[in-house]
């Protein structure tokens, strides 16, 4: 949905002043309060690192869409509210989306029902928490209480009406927040433990599961497209893990890296099978300090939405330039 927003909607407003996605991200997030949000809370409520939060706060401040409201005796406590210049903008590219929206709908994609998208939503949010529970185990095993599934369960209750009407901008909301909880959780108790301090970083890390994952001779580009990744970020982390003797190029190929078939050495397959132990330890202690395991229904229909939302929005991510004038 993000390379829809840029190409069709982004290029459609009368007037953006250099913002991007995440910064609307944000400041969608900061109007749903009117008294307003500390830097802490947008950080909680996005899963937006306080250091990206802080950047995106002050394009929105030069901007003159949002206004810092600061506290004398502790800056963490300021806070940040949408001025009527900001809520205007937002409110230009909500209609935007939809009349690119409508147009998808109307001759690219099926409309979905009113209730197909309720238990969509609600699927995700079950997912969302479970995910915020396993964020919340400390190295220790510890578990931090945090429960912000709660308010967005309860915004969709009050807002549904509303988040009908762009159910993909909504979703990718909620699989944000997935995906980064998740990443937190194996951060803290697989990656971290990788014997390899290369494959600690989560791009070359997952860019060899991926590899292995696919079942024929894959290329950079083959797992750029798969990940979501932008091709050059790829074609570095298959750099690095080529270098590091985790994956080898067949020979006979043209000079573009990207296009070389790559296949996993033995190292590689000795690192996956590391990585693979690490997280079901970590699910294993997971699943006995918080909720226990789920049942085998309940996550074949997690995963099932989940590879719903993936190819729907690949559909509006596929649409090139132009095609919706």
């Amino acid at each position: 949905m993000t390379v829809f927003v840029k190409r069709h909607v982004f290029t459609a407003l009368t007037d953006n002043p250099g913002l991007n996605w995440r910064d609307i991200f944000v400041l969608s997030q900061i109007l749903r309060y009117p008294g307003g949000l500390t830097p802490a809370e947008i950080s909680g409520n996005t899963r937006l690192d306080p250091a990206t939060v802080l950047r995106a706060n002050e394009k929105l401040r030069k901007v003159r869409f949002i206004i810092i409201l600061e506290q004398a005796f502790d800056a963490r406590s300021n806070l940040i509210q949408v001025t009527p210049e900001g809520a205007e903008f937002l409110q230009e590219l909500f209609q935007t989306y939809l009349s690119k929206q409508a147009t998808v709908l109307e001759n690219l994609l099926p409309r979905l029902g009113k209730q197909e998208i309720r238990d969509i939503f609600e699927t995700c949010l079950d997912i969302q928490e479970h995910a915020e529970q396993l964020s919340a185990l400390s190295p220790s095993g510890k578990v931090r209480r945090q429960n912000r599934t709660a308010y967005s369960r309860a915004a969709l209750q009050d807002s549904f009406d509303d988040f009908q009407r762009f159910p993909e901008f909504v979703l990718q909301v909620y699989c944000r927040r997935i995906s980064n909880d998740y990443m937190s959780f194996l951060k803290t108790h697989a990656m971290s433990k990788m014997s390899d301090k290369q494959l600690r970083k989560p791009r070359e890390l997952l860019t060899l599961m991926t590899l292995e994952h696919m079942t024929h001779d894959a290329t950079a580009m083959d797992v750029a497209k798969l990940m979501r990744y932008d091709p050059a970020t790829t074609s570095r982390a298959v750099s690095i893990l080529s270098e590091a003797g985790y994956t080898k190029p067949l020979s006979g190929y043209a000079a573009d890296d990207r296009k070389k078939p790559l296949i996993i050495s033995e190292k590689g397959m000795q690192a996956v099978q590391e990585y693979s132990a690490l997280m079901i330890n970590a699910q294993t202690m997971a699943n006995e300090r918080i909720s226990g395991e789920r049942s085998q229904a309940e996550i074949v229909k997690q995963l099932g939405v989940l590879y719903f939302i993936g190819n729907r929005t690949e559909g509006f991510a596929s649409i090139r330039p132009g095609k919706l004038a």
